[in-house]
């Protein structure tokens, strides 16, 4: 959040020269363009990069950058800069989109042709978050004629279609369906229990431009997931439906050398769970909706926003049955909130020096009827070197007042979202980062490193366990405390020539401190070391691509002692997050053929090409018949897993 990502693919350039001067302009040929403080990767070009199992999905490359963790298969969360998930904001069109990952994390909900461009940053500086930012650009032009693409695989089928309206309006519809059960049904199991999964995503956006100086944008997306099978650490089978929704209306005007932009929107998410645990029966339904408005006026060196949001979230809501015991009420009550962001800022630019100063003021009211408020400065300074490389300095806070939580992450959607006020405080952040970037040929160095302070911080420590013996309790499933999280990215990139990609390593803590624990304890996602490479090698017809990612082990809390009391299991907890996963290693590599250049091909992918068997979660067996425990690690099914799918563009 507070700092300039240093890795960018770095644009190939042309220079023309003149007597004594030199222009310089950049050629847009790279998948990934530096901006001010992040990239934008343009979606187009994402069939440049390694296709893994068919599909080139933005999210997935994100997770490679220096600033990212890794993805692991059953982990779909994206933490950046040591951050926790729910820190980063994740929207389509600048609307927040909630459950941004389909099961497995293997796709996102974001189908990459409908999209004209990811723009990713290390800070969400304009919204209350306090992590990073990703926003999926929506188009802007109106087709001057009917095209397309599709995609037909093992895997899934997506489709794209785009069409003029006349000559002012123009609409673009994607759809995606997944069928991995077809043939994959054997890959997809759990510590032996098969997992029946699928999944749907509809896009529809129409642009309008009625004038010269007017564009009005309506966006529609639709999305639903099915899981049933064996999942957890205890031995629980669930039934699991959720979906997501969002709406928008957008409309920008030009006037007088200023241009403003006008947003309203509603985006929602919801989730029906069904568990059973050892005859216990669970439903934990939840959810979160957004009804909002939003406005960014700029002119010049100056831009101002607002935004008003009205928040309904469902913290997850358990009825239990079964075992002929009474559980008592769990239930959560309905949370409302309304949530207000008035910002400015202002950019400086004399030489080779740039500053930036910005200042955001927020104003929440919280489900129990109490004003919460923030202010928020953040100053970027810039030096360039020209040919010694660029240098900036950020020092900034933030506020945030909607968080996400949840007893799993094991890619379930046991996490559910709430509001500031009854059960934790507005977070906040404060820090600092240092960046360097420098480009030489067709090649970008980057190195940065961040120090950030973080208070009120929540993490979950309930379980299945808790549902089954009716102890369970949202306000004691949460712990309270500070953190920070510090650390240094390094990366390398080649954006030119017939092999490019890049190689990142990344060093980083994120440590909690709660008043139950003594000490300092290692957040529930941190990965100290991580490795990470993506390339593409193109030989004309053929364009061979790998990615591979090896990271420390993510931390996680074992059992000491099990024991049963009147058929309830009790547990004896060793120190908090104090053991660790083996390391996760994964390599992945695939090859596309093109019938014609950019137009049509087929594309062959492996999925953990050497069949690695990475350890992702423990789980703990309890056998009735010999009345005694097992605690043991559990991989996911999905090893060596190949897939061919057919692409076409016209």
């Amino acid at each position: 959040m507070l700092l300039l990502l240093p890795f960018g693919a770095a644009a190939q350039t042309d220079s023309l020269y003149l007597d004594a001067t030199t222009f310089t302009a950049q050629r847009p040929d790279a998948v990934a363009i530096p901006s001010s403080d992040g990239i934008k990767v343009e979606l187009s070009r994402l069939k440049t990069l390694p296709s893994v199992l068919g599909n080139s999905d933005p999210l997935s490359y994100a997770h490679y950058l220096p600033s990212m963790s890794a993805q692991t298969e059953l982990d779909a969360g994206i933490h950046i800069q040591g951050n926790d998930s729910q820190h980063n904001l994740v929207s389509a069109g600048g609307v927040p989109i909630y459950g941004v990952s389909h099961l497995l994390g293997l796709f996102s909900v974001f189908n990459p042709s409908h999209y004209n461009r990811m723009d990713y940053k290390t800070g969400a500086r304009e919204a209350n978050r306090l992590g990073g930012s990703i926003d999926m650009t929506l188009p802007k032009v109106i087709p001057g004629k009917v095209s397309g693409d599709f995609q037909l695989g093992l895997l899934a089928a997506q489709g794209t279609l785009t069409a003029p309206v006349g000559s002012k309006a123009g609409v673009r519809l994607s759809a995606r369906r997944t069928f991995l059960n077809l043939l994959y049904g054997s890959f997809l199991t759990m510590d032996g229990v098969a997992i029946k999964y699928g999944f749907t995503d509809i896009n529809l956006t129409a642009i309008w431009k009625p004038g010269p100086k007017d564009r009005i944008t309506a966006d529609v997306y639709l999305g639903g997931d099915k899981v049933k099978g064996g999942a957890g650490a205890f031995n629980v089978d669930s039934d699991a439906g959720w979906s997501n929704s969002m709406a928008a209306l957008h409309w920008r005007h030009q006037f007088g050398g200023a241009s403003l932009e006008q947003s309203a929107y509603f985006t929602s998410y919801n989730l029906d769970l069904d568990a059973t645990w050892n005859g216990v029966n669970a439903l934990m339904p939840s959810g979160i909706s957004t009804w909002a408005y939003k406005a960014r006026l700029s002119k010049g060196a100056l831009t101002a926003g607002l935004e008003s949001a009205y928040h309904m979230a469902q913290p997850q809501n358990p009825t239990l049955s079964g075992n002929n015991l009474d559980y008592g009420d769990m239930s959560e009550p309905l949370q409302k909130g309304w949530e207000n962001t008035l910002w400015g800022r202002y950019n400086l630019t004399a030489g080779p020096f740039t500053a930036e100063a910005m200042l955001k003021g927020s104003l929440f009211r919280s489900p129990e009827g109490a004003w919460m408020k923030g202010l928020d400065p953040d100053i970027v300074l810039g030096w360039n070197f020209y040919r010694g490389g660029q240098v900036s300095l950020r020092l900034g806070t933030q506020h945030q007042y909607l968080f996400r939580t949840g007893m799993s992450d094991i890619g379930l959607p046991t996490e559910f979202w709430m509001l500031a006020g009854k059960y934790s405080a507005a977070q906040t952040a404060s820090g600092a980062g240092l960046s360097y970037k420098l480009d030489f040929g067709p090649y970008t160095f980057g190195a940065d490193a961040y120090y950030r302070l973080l208070s009120n911080q929540i993490e979950y420590r309930g379980s299945f366990l808790d549902l089954a013996t009716g102890t369970y309790s949202l306000e004691k499933s949460l712990l309270h405390g500070d953190g920070r999280a510090f650390g240094v990215n390094l990366s390398l990139s080649k954006t030119s020539g017939d092999l490019t990609g890049w190689i990142a390593y990344a060093w980083g803590r994120s440590l909690r401190t709660f008043p139950e624990f003594s000490g300092e304890c290692p957040a529930s996602h941190e990965r100290i070391h991580e490795l990470d490479a993506v390339l593409s090698w193109n030989l004309g017809r053929w364009t061979l691509g790998a990615t591979f990612v090896a990271a420390s082990g993510t931390p996680y809390t074992s059992p000491q002692y099990l024991y049963l009391i009147s058929q309830r299991v009790a547990c004896w907890w060793g120190p908090h997050n104090g053991s660790r996963l083996p390391a996760y290693i994964r390599a992945d590599v695939s090859v596309n053929y093109w019938f014609r250049k950019d137009t049509s091909g087929l594309n062959l992918s492996i999925y953990n090409v050497t069949g690695a068997d990475n350890q992702l979660f423990n789980k703990i067996s309890y056998d009735r018949e010999e009345s005694t425990f097992t605690y043991h690690g559990v991989s996911a099914g999905i090893k060596f897993m190949p897939s061919l799918s057919y692409f076409y563009k016209f």
